[in-house]
């Protein structure tokens, strides 16, 4: 089974969790990469399904732009 490896900060970890349970995807996170981030290690079924991940990454990363939550607390930045 392959797997794609997403870097976020820990704050957008409960955007990420719903848009990938949203999407059917089986995922487990790992803390601590660095300080404030971790990986979200996510099973694909196919190969192929790496494209159809994409999206996914891509509005779940649009939505934590959104929201103007950073480092310090206003700047995405």
């Amino acid at each position: 089974m392959a797997k794609a490896g997403i870097v976020i900060d820990n704050w957008k970890l409960p955007i990420f969790e719903r848009h990938l349970t949203n999407a059917g995807y089986a995922y487990k996170w790992t803390p601590g990469l660095t300080k404030d981030t971790g990986v979200l290690s996510v099973e694909l079924s196919r190969r192929t399904e790496a494209a159809t991940l994409h999206p996914i990454v891509k509005a779940a990363n649009d939505e934590a732009a959104r929201t103007g939550r950073g480092h310090d607390g206003g700047s995405t930045r």
